[in-house]
């Protein structure tokens, strides 16, 4: 397993604006097909560009963007499903995967959700897809998948998001 890098140059988290939709869409034009199918479960040679700026414009309060070194390299919403739990997806652009930015993307994203009422994330991720369940067992306590048709099912309570700065694998201290 790789050891995960921090980010070399700084990263900025925050909700995306009017101005960020040619960044966005920049970005998922820059994304692999491997990527871009474990994002959107589709064998797309790029993402659509009608898809692409409907991801743009999701600027109601429920995604982030990643910013670094000038450009926009990783997105995350969420949108909500039942009373208390949200769907959420992140996608990080190839270059800058395994250096904390899904990290730090989820956990804000988490952390605005839980103010906004949400109790739960749900997701699902290809079974192939392994990553993402290193990537949510560092960010949450009690999370849970399940193995569905070939992927995974996966609930995340916002109860058991882990503070930023704590390590993986220590307990959180009830709130």
């Amino acid at each position: 397993m790789r050891k995960k890098q921090e980010p070399s140059r700084p990263v900025t988290v925050r909700e995306p604006s009017a101005g960020d939709e040619q960044g966005l869409r920049a970005m998922f034009r820059g994304l692999s097909r491997e990527t871009i199918y474990k994002r959107f479960h589709m064998p797309y040679a790029r993402v659509p560009e009608s898809l692409a700026v409907h991801l743009a414009r999701h600027t109601n309060g429920r995604s982030l963007v990643a910013v670094a070194a000038g450009g926009i390299v990783g997105h995350a919403m969420y949108a909500p499903e039942s009373r208390g739990e949200a769907e959420v997806a992140l996608v990080v652009e190839d270059g800058w995967q395994s250096r904390g930015i899904g990290k730090l993307l989820l956990t804000d994203l988490a952390l605005r959700a839980s103010d906004q009422g949400v109790e739960v994330f749900t997701a699902v991720a290809l079974g192939g897809n392994r990553r993402v369940l290193g990537l949510v067992e560092a960010v949450f306590d009690g999370a849970r998948y399940t193995i569905r048709d070939g992927s995974y099912d996966i609930r995340m309570p916002l109860k058991g998001l882990r503070s930023p700065a704590e390590p993986e694998g220590e307990s959180r201290p009830a709130a």
